[in-house]
C-alpha cells in the first residue's frame, strides 16, 4: 500500500505557519509555535502528532539510516502522517510496513522525539535534524550543548528526555501519587488483539509496577479519548517503570535535561494535571 502524501491546504495555517493547530480546529490541542524555546512549547509541540500518527519502524529516519528525513527536519507536522493513520484501521500492524519507503508515513520513538525537538528549536526546515539512535539521544543532545546528561537521575521533570535501551521518551509531568505521564511513539496492541499498531501517544509509568492503576494512567486515558478514532483502536497503557527507567551500559543513555529552554510559565514546578490542561483545549 502506498503512503499518502497530500499537500497541505493553503488555508491550513491561517497565521502563515507561525503556529500549527494540527488538531486545534477540532477543539483538541493548543497551538505550538515553531522555534519558541520554552518548556511549555516543547510539550505543546510534542502533542501535535498525538493520536494521529502511527508507529512506523524507522519512521522519521532517512532511507540511509544516517539521520532525520525531510519531514523530521521540518517545523510543521507532515500531513502524510495523519493521512496514513486515517487510511488504516484497527488491524494495522507495523510489521507489514517495514520497507523503507513507508518511513515517511509515521514515526518511531527517535523519529518522534527528533521531530519534536527540531520543531521546538527551529522555525524553519533544517539541513540536519535531531533523529539519532534512541538509546543515545540523551547523550547526543547534551553533546550539542542543549542541556545536561544525568546518568543517575533522582527525579523527572517536565520536558526531560530519557534514553533507555532501545527506546526514548519525553516526560510530560509527574502526579501526586508519584506516577509519570510520558509521551512517546510505541507499538500498541489494538483493542481486539488482531493488530499491532499504536504510535504517538500518552502513557503512564506507575510508581509501583505491581499495581499499574495510578493517576497518570487515568490522565492518559482521559486525554487520549480526545482523539476518538485513535481511542476506538487503542487503549492508553501503563508501561513498566522498572523497564522504562533502567540505565543500559551505553554512556550516552540516561536522562537529558534542557538548559537551552526557558521556563517563563514555571512548567517544571507544576504537576501533570495542570500541565495537560495547558496542552489541551
Amino acid at each position: 500500500m502506498a503512503c499518502y502524501s497530500p499537500k497541505t491546504p493553503r488555508n491550513a495555517f491561517p497565521d502563515g505557519g507561525a503556529s500549527f493547530p494540527y488538531e486545534t480546529a477540532k477543539g483538541v490541542l493548543r497551538a505550538a509555535v515553531p522555534g519558541r524555546r520554552t518548556v511549555l512549547n516543547l510539550l505543546r509541540t510534542a502533542m501535535q502528532p498525538m493520536g494521529t500518527t502511527l508507529y512506523i519502524y524507522g519512521g522519521g529516519w532517512n532511507e540511509q539510516d544516517t539521520g532525520a528525513d525531510v519531514a523530521a527536519r521540518a517545523p510543521l507536522p507532515s500531513p502524510a502522517w495523519r493521512a496514513f493513520f486515517l487510511s488504516q484501521n484497527a488491524a494495522y500492524d507495523y510489521r507489514r510496513f517495514l520497507d523503507p519507503r513507508f518511513r515517511r508515513c509515521g514515526l518511531d520513538c527517535s523519529g518522534y522525539l527528533g521531530w519534536t525537538l527540531c520543531a521546538t528549536l527551529h522555525s524553519k526546515p533544517q539541513n540536519v535534524g535531531y533523529v539519532c539512535p534512541s538509546t543515545e539521544m540523551a547523550g547526543r543532545l547534551a553533546a550539542h550543548g542543549l542541556g545536561t546528561l544525568l546518568r543517575f537521575p533522582t527525579d523527572f521533570l517536565p520536558g526531560d528526555v530519557f534514553s533507555m535501551s532501545g527506546h526514548v521518551w519525553l516526560c510530560v509531568g509527574a502526579c501526586r501519587d508519584g506516577s509519570l505521564v510520558i509521551a512517546h511513539s510505541s507499538p500498541t496492541p489494538d483493542r481486539t488483539g488482531t493488530g499491532r499498531g499504536g504510535g504517538v501517544q500518552l502513557s503512564a509509568l506507575p510508581p509501583d509496577d505491581s499495581n499499574p492503576s495510578c493517576e497518570a494512567l487515568t490522565l492518559a486515558r482521559h486525554y487520549m479519548r480526545r482523539f476518538p478514532t485513535w481511542s476506538a483502536r487503542y487503549a492508553a497503557q501503563a508501561k513498566p517503570r522498572a523497564q522504562y527507567t533502567v540505565l543500559p551500559d551505553n554512556p550516552n543513555s540516561g536522562l537529558f535535561r534542557f538548559t537551552a529552554l526557558s521556563d517563563p510559565e514555571n512548567i517544571k514546578n507544576q504537576d501533570a494535571p495542570t500541565i495537560l490542561s495547558a496542552l489541551f483545549l
